[in-house]
């Protein structure tokens, strides 16, 4: 099984020598590969003799710098560097795959690592076709994250005065929760692909392990794993029967944490019978490492996320957010400790994707009657998940609430002959997951000229006029402090790869922008989020417009947190709980948002800027924006907030040296969780 490809660059990933040519030629069919790669789950890395900086503009050029970790590029032998390579990422030489032009480049690293896989790049064409590289769907890059935080922690250690200083720094928690049915597709593939730290190593069937989950005479949980830089989500299982551990596995990102260790000591070291070589050793006298804390919760929950120094839960900045996956990487940049982020986003029921992000179908939540829900859950597949009709966005009183509306533009609605009242939101999608299977009667398929055309008339897509009355319904039921971010949609040509062109959907998306940008002109509590003014080249998103890059996400997030500082509400309560006095509240980072007076405040920049604010500044315009040298003179007069997105490993030993005091004098703001209000159960 491949975990890792390891690119050489000239003549291999492009065609060219970069070093002696200046220029070279980047097929885009090898792109492709690299980012199908990344969609199966399998990472991809780089070992080329070149210059750091020229190669890497090069991928920047062609949107795939994002797309490695832990390159190595630099005049160095290439047997060593891979070896350096697989030891960073905590793989096995086994589970990687090194590709490059030069026999003997592939033979000198067959020598220093022994069982790798090579390949040369005349046949790189049928890469993907190896029987090691079906991997796994990760249409969200989960995989590729998860060695990012890796590479991030690596980076941090190399710069710490000790490892053992680094890990105490780390913040490293750990969480048992016990498992649940619907853990059981990841701890599937995790009993098939873990082997460094899989200590019983028995390969079960999913229905195997979902039967050990369903089991009450046995005790399952997963293992999950937060720092200071990420969650790192589910990283370990242990299956316990009559004192025995039946399962004990870890995945290798964790060697050399000593998780193993404080997991079975937690257990109480019960019997284990190790089969084969591991990584680590556990036993009854082996000791635990002081820098872990250990947390134990209950069935079903989530570990919660970290408070920022002073503020209470009830303070902290209430944001809820309704979208598809245009928003999921957003809202994860808005997630801090100081805010408390809701989000209800795309639910799938089995292979069907429920429809829960459109205004008609937000609307049709509160107004249809019982007899209708429990005829569209009789009838459709996508109204037949156990999330439906149950909209949280009028639940709690939020600050904020940020909408996007990918269902109005993509969807037709229906309205029934019977009860003109009774209106649904269809795909006429006949392939994909998208499909909403019509399922009257018991009857599966969807059948526009039958049954449905009976019973049903099309209106099309959402009429303007309708959209818009849908808005100003949701804005009227809103209380009148809540302040609204809106997003449009991407009018960029192209719609997914495997239907590259969609004149209808990219014409309701202009015409759906056209009353969004209206709204927000007449609505002053509305802010307006400008997709097209960062959704401009191909290489902005991945397989569909919608299914944006990380850093598209980011700065959309940003934008996001600059149109809430223009409509402020609920930063009042957050500010009183920071420890400022008489001082301005002063930010750092490299590119940072975060509350400051009764705001949130943007600054962006290439080198770490301090963005600082009188306690009695009213307006962002007198918002002091200055370079951070001006920042570590004025210690006396600023309390420091330093936000995950900037330079937040280095800020606490920089911040020090200049004699600011860790909490009186400022505070590291780390990525938070934030909740998934609309998790599907069935």
């Amino acid at each position: 099984m491949i975990k890792l490809v390891v690119w050489d660059l000239d003549e291999t990933l492009w065609h060219g020598t970069l070093a002696e040519e200046g220029s070279v030629d980047v097929p885009d069919e090898h792109l492709a590969i690299v980012r199908e790669l990344t969609d199966r789950g399998i990472v991809n890395s780089i070992c080329s003799k070149n210059h750091f900086d020229a190669a890497r503009a090069v991928l920047q050029e062609h949107g795939a710098w994002e797309l490695f970790v832990f390159p190595h590029i630099a005049f160095t032998p290439k047997g060593e560097a891979v070896r350096q390579i697989i030891a960073d990422m905590q793989l096995r030489a086994p589970n990687v795959l090194f590709v490059d032009d030069n026999a003997g480049n592939l033979e000198e690293v067959a020598f220093y690592n022994d069982g790798i896989q090579v390949l040369d790049a005349t046949d790189v064409k049928r890469l993907l076709e190896l029987p090691g590289a079906a991997g796994k769907p990760d249409p969200e890059h989960t995989r590729l994250a998860q060695y990012r935080l890796l590479e991030q922690r690596r980076a941090a250690r190399t710069g710490a005065p000790s490892n053992d200083e680094f890990l105490r720094a780390s913040d490293i928690r750990i969480s048992v929760v016990p498992s649940t049915p619907q853990d059981a597709e990841r701890v599937h593939d995790m009993v098939m692909r873990t082997n460094q730290l899989n200590f019983t190593k028995k390969r079960v069937s999913y229905d195997e392990v979902a039967a050990l989950i369903a089991d009450p005479a046995n005790e399952c949980a997963s293992v999950r794993v937060r720092d200071r830089f990420g969650d790192h989500g589910v990283i370990g299982w242990y299956c316990l029967r009559d004192g025995e551990l039946i399962h004990f596995l870890f995945s290798c990102r964790t060697i050399n944490l000593g998780i193993e260790q404080a997991v079975y000591a937690h257990l109480g070291h019960p019997r284990l019978a190790k089969v084969g070589d591991t990584a680590a050793e556990v036993g009854p006298t082996d000791v635990v490492a002081d820098y872990l804390t250990l947390e134990t919760l209950e069935r079903g929950s989530v570990p919660a996320a970290p408070a920022a120094p002073g503020i209470p839960d009830q303070a902290r900045l209430r944001i809820y957010a309704l979208g598809a996956c245009d928003l999921y990487y957003m809202v994860g940049h808005m997630a801090t400790p100081l805010t408390d982020v809701h989000f209800e986003c795309n639910t799938f029921n089995g292979d069907t994707r429920g429809v829960n992000v459109g205004t008609e179908y937000l609307r049709s939540s509160f107004e249809m009657d019982d007899t209708a829900k429990d005829f569209c859950r009789a009838h459709f597949h996508n109204y037949s998940g156990s999330t439906v009709f149950d909209s949280k966005i009028f639940e709690r009183e939020y600050d904020v609430v940020v909408l996007s509306f990918h269902d109005d533009f993509a969807l037709e609605t229906f309205r029934s002959k019977a009860d003109p009242s009774l209106r649904v939101m269809l795909s006429t999608s006949t392939t994909g997951s998208f499909t909403p299977v019509l399922n009257p009667d018991g009857v599966a398929g969807f059948d526009p000229s039958g049954w449905l055309a009976e019973h049903f008339e099309s209106e099309g897509l959402i009429s303007p006029g309708r959209f818009r009355d849908n808005l100003d319904w949701i804005a009227e039921r809103l209380p009148d402090r809540t302040q609204l971010v809106l997003m449009t949609g991407p009018e960029f040509d192209y719609f997914r790869d495997d239907e590259p062109s969609n004149p209808q959907f990219r014409a309701q998306v202009i015409a759906l922008n056209r009353e969004i940008r209206a709204f927000c002109a007449e609505h002053p509590r509305a802010g307006l989020v400008e997709m097209n003014d960062f959704i401009t080249e191909r290489e902005h998103f991945s397989d569909f417009v919608m299914h944006l890059k990380p850093e598209r996400s980011y700065a959309l997030a940003m934008e996001a947190m600059r149109q809430m500082a223009l409509r402020p509400a609920g930063t009042d309560r957050v500010r009183e709980h920071l420890p400022l006095g008489d001082r301005q509240l002063a930010l750092l980072g490299t590119d940072v948002t975060m509350l400051t007076n009764a705001r949130v405040l943007t600054a962006l920049g290439s080198a770490p800027t301090c963005v600082a604010a009188p306690n009695t500044a009213t307006t962002l315009q007198e918002v002091q924006v200055v370079p951070s040298s001006g920042l570590y003179g004025r210690n006396g007069e600023l309390y420091v907030l330093a936000l995950h997105g900037g330079d937040v490993d280095y800020a606490s030993p920089t911040l020090r040296l200049y004699g600011y005091e860790p909490d009186h004098d400022f505070a590291l703001l780390p990525p938070s969780q934030f909740t998934m209000d609309w998790k599907e159960t069935v």
